[in-house]
């Protein structure tokens, strides 16, 4: 144990007073427009452009946005033509421009522009340009959020002196868990849990301590069944926009559509010439990428001007609210970590004025 003096431990619980109000400073001073100009100016230089990310000085924690880049005729599998990559990190990718097809977890899924791919934790996945022209996507990716936890792994193709548990054999290259084919020196641990599950009923119906931990050795196995039976694209054609008090949404990447995710939310908002959003504040994180339109935003009583590729950080539980001044339809790519503050109890969002799209 460490021992520290009485003062570094009242220090250490004056952090915890002071942190709510911090925050709210830490909030306010996170950079919110990203011009689209900025992104372009860095494509100059290099194909892979972080453009929302905490270590650019973001209060975003869970998740951030980054643009790739493709010319036409450049090699664009850089991390590899065979397995590409795997990590233990949600993802959710946008072509904006190209047409293709990615093979992930062995199997090929075929996509175009204005598709969603939602790649499965620790899936090898590779993506390959099959059109005539530049090709760009746009990615929404959990790292910050496993790398805060401890629990980061990229496994890249290209790599191998990088590798965890690819380089131990075929199971574990197979394998979505990590470390789920693998067995400590010696080979003394059954890794099928099954001969643990409990025998017999509950006597009150309530879980008995044993079935409770096989629930716990069972998890894993279990797990990297739902991965595999998530969902995996989106076509653009299928996305179906219906009115909310926000205005004409369609929700792209969502637990209750049947994909298996954890941290990560998706979904496509539409505004009229002329028209507005709703106003609303949640207790998650949202980044939004205009696809389309101008226009301008009201966050916390300021006004940030918006144009075709920008990008909108929406700071946590700030009102916001979104005007289209243009003449054609304005569409939102919006990215939030809804599901990561549901699963854990915090989520809360609060309706203003209902959005004015007919």
């Amino acid at each position: 144990m460490v021992m520290v003096e009485k003062e570094q431990h009242l220090k250490m619980r004056m952090e915890h007073i002071r942190f709510g109000k911090e925050e709210l400073e830490r909030r306010r001073k996170s950079p919110v427009h990203i011009p689209a100009e900025h992104v372009a100016a860095q494509l100059k230089d290099h194909y892979h452009v972080y453009i929302v990310d905490p270590r650019l000085g973001f209060n975003q924690r869970t998740f951030r946005f980054w643009i790739n880049y493709r010319a036409l005729g450049e090699e664009m599998e850089y991390s590899g033509k065979q397995l590409g990559h795997r990590h233990t990190v949600e993802a959710v990718i946008y072509i904006h421009q190209g047409h293709g097809y990615s093979v992930i977890d062995g199997v090929k899924y075929l996509w175009e522009a204005g598709d969603l791919i939602c790649v499965p934790v620790f899936a090898w996945h590779r993506h390959h340009n099959e059109s005539q022209e530049d090709l760009i996507y746009f990615a929404a990716t959990t790292g910050p959020f496993s790398m805060a936890t401890g629990i980061a792994l990229y496994e890249e193709e290209n790599y191998p002196e990088y590798w965890v548990f690819a380089q131990q054999g075929e199971e574990a290259m197979k394998t979505l868990i990590p470390g789920g084919a693998e067995a400590p020196p010696g080979g003394k641990v059954d890794l099928d849990q099954s001969r643990w599950k409990p025998q017999g009923s509950r006597s009150n119906g309530q879980p008995t301590s044993a079935e409770i931990y096989f629930d716990q050795l069972n998890f894993a196995q279990e797990e990297e069944k739902r991965r595999r039976a998530g969902k995996v694209l989106v076509k653009s054609k299928d996305l179906k926009f219906q009115p909310t008090p926000m205005g004409r949404v369609a929700y792209g990447v969502d637990t209750k559509l049947g994909f298996h995710v954890k941290v990560l939310g998706t979904l496509f908002a539409e505004i009229p010439p002329g028209k507005r959003s709703g106003a609303h504040r949640h207790i998650y994180e949202e980044t939004n990428y205009i696809i389309a339109g101008e226009g301008y935003s009201i966050i916390e009583d300021e006004k940030y001007q918006w144009k075709k590729g920008d990008t909108l950080v929406i700071p946590v539980f700030a009102w916001h609210q979104h005007f289209n001044t243009g003449k054609e339809t304005a569409r939102f790519l919006v990215h939030t970590n809804r599901p990561c503050m549901e699963s854990t109890g915090y989520i809360h969002t609060q309706q203003g004025e209902p959005a004015d799209y007919e």
